[in-house]
Protein backbone atom coordinates (compact mmCIF):
# COMPACT_ATOMS: atom_id res chain seq x y z
CA UNK A 1 0.00 0.00 0.00
CA UNK A 2 1.26 3.47 -0.88
CA UNK A 3 1.38 6.22 1.73
CA UNK A 4 2.09 9.94 1.69
CA UNK A 5 5.26 11.22 3.31
CA UNK A 6 6.64 14.73 3.72
CA UNK A 7 10.39 15.22 3.41
CA UNK A 8 12.17 18.22 4.84
CA UNK A 9 15.56 18.22 3.11
CA UNK A 10 18.44 20.55 3.87
CA UNK A 11 19.59 21.90 0.53
CA UNK A 12 22.88 23.67 0.00
CA UNK A 13 23.85 25.60 -3.10
CA UNK A 14 27.32 26.93 -3.90
CA UNK A 15 27.81 30.07 -5.90
CA UNK A 16 29.53 33.25 -4.87
CA UNK A 17 28.51 32.19 -1.37
CA UNK A 18 27.17 29.05 0.31
CA UNK A 19 23.45 29.09 0.99
CA UNK A 20 21.52 26.42 2.90
CA UNK A 21 17.80 26.15 3.50
CA UNK A 22 15.09 23.56 4.00
CA UNK A 23 12.91 22.40 1.14
CA UNK A 24 9.69 20.43 1.52
CA UNK A 25 8.73 17.53 -0.72
CA UNK A 26 5.39 15.74 -0.52
CA UNK A 27 5.78 12.27 -1.97
CA UNK A 28 3.92 8.97 -2.14
CA UNK A 29 5.86 5.74 -1.64
CA UNK A 30 5.10 2.16 -0.56
CA UNK A 31 4.68 1.74 3.19
CA UNK A 32 7.78 -0.52 3.26
CA UNK A 33 9.92 2.08 1.46
CA UNK A 34 13.38 2.96 2.65
CA UNK A 35 14.64 6.51 2.99
CA UNK A 36 16.58 6.14 -0.25
CA UNK A 37 13.35 5.21 -2.04
CA UNK A 38 11.82 8.41 -0.66
CA UNK A 39 14.78 10.45 -1.89
CA UNK A 40 14.45 8.97 -5.35
CA UNK A 41 10.76 9.91 -5.35
CA UNK A 42 11.71 13.48 -4.39
CA UNK A 43 14.32 13.55 -7.16
CA UNK A 44 11.60 12.71 -9.68
CA UNK A 45 9.90 15.93 -8.59
CA UNK A 46 13.12 17.98 -8.69
CA UNK A 47 16.07 16.49 -10.55
CA UNK A 48 18.42 19.15 -9.16
CA UNK A 49 18.31 17.39 -5.76
CA UNK A 50 21.78 16.00 -5.03
CA UNK A 51 22.42 12.83 -3.01
CA UNK A 52 24.63 9.75 -3.30
CA UNK A 53 23.75 6.08 -3.59
CA UNK A 54 25.01 2.98 -5.29
CA UNK A 55 24.50 -0.54 -3.96
CA UNK A 56 21.10 -0.27 -2.21
CA UNK A 57 22.14 -2.91 0.36
CA UNK A 58 24.57 -1.30 2.83
CA UNK A 59 27.83 -2.45 1.31
CA UNK A 60 29.14 0.68 -0.43
CA UNK A 61 28.67 3.29 2.32
CA UNK A 62 27.85 6.08 -0.12
CA UNK A 63 24.31 6.94 1.05
CA UNK A 64 25.02 8.04 4.62
CA UNK A 65 22.83 10.89 5.90
CA UNK A 66 21.52 12.42 9.09
CA UNK A 67 17.95 11.19 9.33
CA UNK A 68 15.88 12.83 12.06
CA UNK A 69 19.14 14.15 13.50
CA UNK A 70 20.90 10.78 13.60
CA UNK A 71 23.40 9.11 11.29
CA UNK A 72 22.05 6.27 9.14
CA UNK A 73 22.47 4.64 5.74
CA UNK A 74 19.44 5.73 3.74
CA UNK A 75 19.30 2.47 1.77
CA UNK A 76 18.48 0.31 4.82
CA UNK A 77 16.55 2.78 6.98
CA UNK A 78 12.75 2.32 6.80
CA UNK A 79 11.19 5.66 5.96
CA UNK A 80 7.90 5.46 7.85
CA UNK A 81 9.33 4.01 11.06
CA UNK A 82 11.69 7.01 11.23
CA UNK A 83 9.09 9.63 10.30
CA UNK A 84 7.44 11.74 12.99
CA UNK A 85 3.85 12.69 12.26
CA UNK A 86 4.48 11.86 8.63
CA UNK A 87 7.52 14.12 8.35
CA UNK A 88 11.07 12.96 7.68
CA UNK A 89 13.98 15.39 8.18
CA UNK A 90 17.11 14.74 6.10
CA UNK A 91 20.47 16.50 6.39
CA UNK A 92 24.02 15.89 5.13
CA UNK A 93 26.57 14.28 7.41
CA UNK A 94 28.30 16.62 9.84
CA UNK A 95 32.04 17.30 10.05
CA UNK A 96 32.55 17.07 6.28
CA UNK A 97 32.46 19.93 3.76
CA UNK A 98 29.07 19.99 2.02
CA UNK A 99 29.42 19.94 -1.75
CA UNK A 100 25.71 20.21 -2.55
CA UNK A 101 22.50 19.26 -0.74
CA UNK A 102 23.13 15.84 0.88
CA UNK A 103 26.51 15.25 -0.78
CA UNK A 104 29.64 15.77 1.33
CA UNK A 105 33.34 15.69 0.46
CA UNK A 106 34.89 12.46 1.82
CA UNK A 107 38.37 13.28 0.53
CA UNK A 108 39.94 14.04 3.91
CA UNK A 109 38.73 10.73 5.36
CA UNK A 110 40.24 8.89 2.40
CA UNK A 111 43.53 10.73 2.89
CA UNK A 112 43.68 9.94 6.61
CA UNK A 113 42.98 6.26 5.95
CA UNK A 114 45.80 6.25 3.45
CA UNK A 115 48.10 7.95 5.98
CA UNK A 116 47.64 5.09 8.46
CA UNK A 117 48.15 2.51 5.70
CA UNK A 118 44.55 1.32 6.01
CA UNK A 119 44.60 -0.85 2.87
CA UNK A 120 47.39 -2.96 4.38
CA UNK A 121 45.88 -4.80 7.34
CA UNK A 122 48.29 -7.42 8.65
CA UNK A 123 46.68 -8.64 11.88
CA UNK A 124 44.14 -11.36 10.96
CA UNK A 125 41.73 -10.72 13.85
CA UNK A 126 41.74 -6.98 13.28
CA UNK A 127 41.43 -7.54 9.55
CA UNK A 128 38.28 -9.59 10.02
CA UNK A 129 36.69 -6.72 11.93
CA UNK A 130 37.98 -3.74 9.98
CA UNK A 131 37.25 -5.30 6.59
CA UNK A 132 33.60 -4.67 7.47
CA UNK A 133 34.24 -0.90 7.45
CA UNK A 134 32.52 0.58 4.43
CA UNK A 135 34.04 4.05 4.94
CA UNK A 136 30.58 5.58 5.14
CA UNK A 137 31.68 8.40 7.44
CA UNK A 138 28.78 7.96 9.89
CA UNK A 139 31.18 7.61 12.82
CA UNK A 140 32.95 10.85 11.89
CA UNK A 141 29.65 12.69 11.63
CA UNK A 142 28.51 11.44 15.03
CA UNK A 143 31.82 12.13 16.78
CA UNK A 144 31.75 15.24 19.01
CA UNK A 145 35.53 15.61 18.83
CA UNK A 146 35.57 15.54 15.03
CA UNK A 147 33.24 18.53 15.23
CA UNK A 148 35.96 20.53 16.97
CA UNK A 149 38.94 19.71 14.76
CA UNK A 150 39.36 18.52 11.19
CA UNK A 151 42.84 17.28 12.14
CA UNK A 152 41.57 14.66 14.58
CA UNK A 153 42.11 11.25 12.98
CA UNK A 154 38.62 10.12 13.92
CA UNK A 155 37.06 6.75 14.79
CA UNK A 156 37.27 4.95 11.44
CA UNK A 157 40.88 5.95 10.92
CA UNK A 158 41.96 4.94 14.42
CA UNK A 159 40.19 1.60 14.03
CA UNK A 160 42.11 1.07 10.80
CA UNK A 161 45.41 2.03 12.42
CA UNK A 162 45.32 -0.87 14.91
CA UNK A 163 47.05 -3.37 12.67
CA UNK A 164 49.85 -1.04 11.62
CA UNK A 165 51.08 0.15 15.00
CA UNK A 166 54.49 -1.39 14.32
CA UNK A 167 55.04 1.29 11.68
CA UNK A 168 56.62 4.39 13.30
CA UNK A 169 54.75 6.83 11.06
CA UNK A 170 51.41 5.28 12.04
CA UNK A 171 52.22 4.98 15.73
CA UNK A 172 53.29 8.62 15.93
CA UNK A 173 49.92 9.70 14.52
CA UNK A 174 47.92 7.46 16.86
CA UNK A 175 49.68 8.64 20.01
CA UNK A 176 50.00 12.24 18.83
CA UNK A 177 47.92 15.34 19.49
CA UNK A 178 45.19 14.30 17.07
CA UNK A 179 45.17 10.62 17.94
CA UNK A 180 43.54 8.42 20.59
CA UNK A 181 43.94 10.84 23.48
CA UNK A 182 41.64 13.38 21.81
CA UNK A 183 38.73 10.92 22.07
CA UNK A 184 36.22 11.84 24.81
CA UNK A 185 34.83 8.30 25.06
CA UNK A 186 31.35 9.32 23.95
CA UNK A 187 30.98 6.01 22.06
CA UNK A 188 28.68 7.69 19.54
CA UNK A 189 30.82 6.25 16.74
CA UNK A 190 30.07 2.66 17.69
CA UNK A 191 26.40 3.50 18.21
CA UNK A 192 25.94 4.61 14.59
CA UNK A 193 28.32 2.17 12.85
CA UNK A 194 26.23 0.05 10.45
CA UNK A 195 28.91 -2.62 10.05
CA UNK A 196 29.86 -3.70 13.56
CA UNK A 197 33.39 -2.31 13.39
CA UNK A 198 33.15 -0.95 16.98
CA UNK A 199 35.61 1.92 16.52
CA UNK A 200 35.23 3.04 20.14
CA UNK A 201 36.51 -0.33 21.36
CA UNK A 202 39.41 -0.03 18.92
CA UNK A 203 40.34 3.34 20.41
CA UNK A 204 40.21 1.93 23.94
CA UNK A 205 42.43 -0.99 22.85
CA UNK A 206 44.93 1.40 21.32
CA UNK A 207 45.05 3.43 24.52
CA UNK A 208 45.70 0.25 26.49
CA UNK A 209 48.48 -0.76 24.12
CA UNK A 210 50.15 2.65 24.38
CA UNK A 211 49.91 2.69 28.18
CA UNK A 212 51.36 -0.81 28.49
CA UNK A 213 54.21 0.19 26.19
CA UNK A 214 54.84 3.35 28.22
CA UNK A 215 54.92 1.40 31.49
CA UNK A 216 57.38 -1.10 30.03
CA UNK A 217 59.66 1.69 28.80
CA UNK A 218 59.55 3.51 32.14
CA UNK A 219 60.49 0.30 33.99
CA UNK A 220 63.38 -0.47 31.66
CA UNK A 221 65.73 2.46 31.00
CA UNK A 222 67.23 0.59 28.04
CA UNK A 223 63.91 0.79 26.13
Amino acid sequence: MDRQLTLHIMRTARGESIHSDWQEFKITVPENAYVLDALEAAWRQDSSLMFRHSCHHASCGSCGLRIQGREHLSCITPAFSMARRGILRLEPLRNFPVLADLVVDMGLLAQKLDDVKAPFVKDIQIAKQFENCIECGLCISACPVAATSKDYLGPAVLAAAQSNMDLPEVRSQVEGTNGVWRCHSAFECTEVCPSGVEPAAAIMNLRKELLVSLIKRSGDPSK
